[in-house]
């Protein structure tokens, strides 16, 4: 899995934050440029994890090298380019090593923490995206095209799906795939349901924090694998 160091300011001496995220093996520090001449699939596979600590990197760089996620290595991205990332959210781990109290939590972690039975929502997470009507609205328009997706994988191929959708095939296509295997169409249907019928309550009264808890935890329950 790819670590990410969420930072304003290059960190060179990766021993410096080794304890805040999450490392007891050593590791090698690289240059980008030594990076980007190891890019050949076996070449990129490492035994432990390697630090690029002389730049940035964003998604669009590691993507035009096919690079594979899957792979240990720990890069340094600015925060604002941390949502480009969110095609591969479940690949990565992100770190906040200047600020630990001031880590996000984007759609994208609310709703692998709704699939997966080993991630338990905190309360924080829950009042982030319940108490507030705007934040919950772009919580539901994602987390329905993550399901509108799972659910036309289920009967039309990728290349399909994604012209219907009009996005590129990448991988939240992976991601849907693997998910697909754990779900099935009912789940997937009654989850859209409840979405509709949340967003129709919303609609003909007034936004209801209580009831957006409940739906998140209702649907979590129904999901998780």
């Amino acid at each position: 899995m790819t670590k990410l160091i969420i930072t304003q300011n290059l960190i060179t001496d990766i021993n410096q934050i080794k304890s805040e995220i999450d490392i007891n093996e050593s590791v090698t520090s690289i240059s980008l440029e030594e990076f980007s001449a190891n890019n050949t699939a076996t070449l990129f596979q490492s035994d432990n994890f390697q630090f690029v600590s002389d730049s940035f990197v964003t998604y669009s760089d590691l993507k035009k090298m096919s690079y594979d996620f899957n792979e240990k290595y720990i890069f340094q991205v600015k925060k604002n380019n941390l949502k480009t990332f969110s095609a591969v959210s479940e690949l990565i781990e992100t770190y906040y090593p200047e600020n630990k109290k001031s880590t996000e939590i984007y759609p994208w972690d609310l709703v692998n923490i709704i699939f997966s039975i080993q991630k338990k929502l905190k309360n924080e997470t829950i009042d982030k995206y319940c108490n507030d009507e705007t934040v919950f609205k772009q919580f539901l328009s994602y987390f329905n095209k993550e399901l509108q997706r799972l659910l036309l994988i289920y009967k039309f191929d990728e290349k399909k799906v994604a012209e219907i959708l009009s996005e590129k095939v990448d991988y939240k296509y992976e991601l849907a795939q693997k998910r697909r295997d754990k779900l099935n169409v009912k789940d997937i249907e009654n989850s859209l349901g409840m979405i509709y019928k949340i967003e129709k309550l919303n609609t003909l009264s007034s936004f209801n924090q209580e009831n957006a808890k409940r739906f998140v935890v209702s649907i979590k329950n129904l999901l998780q694998f």
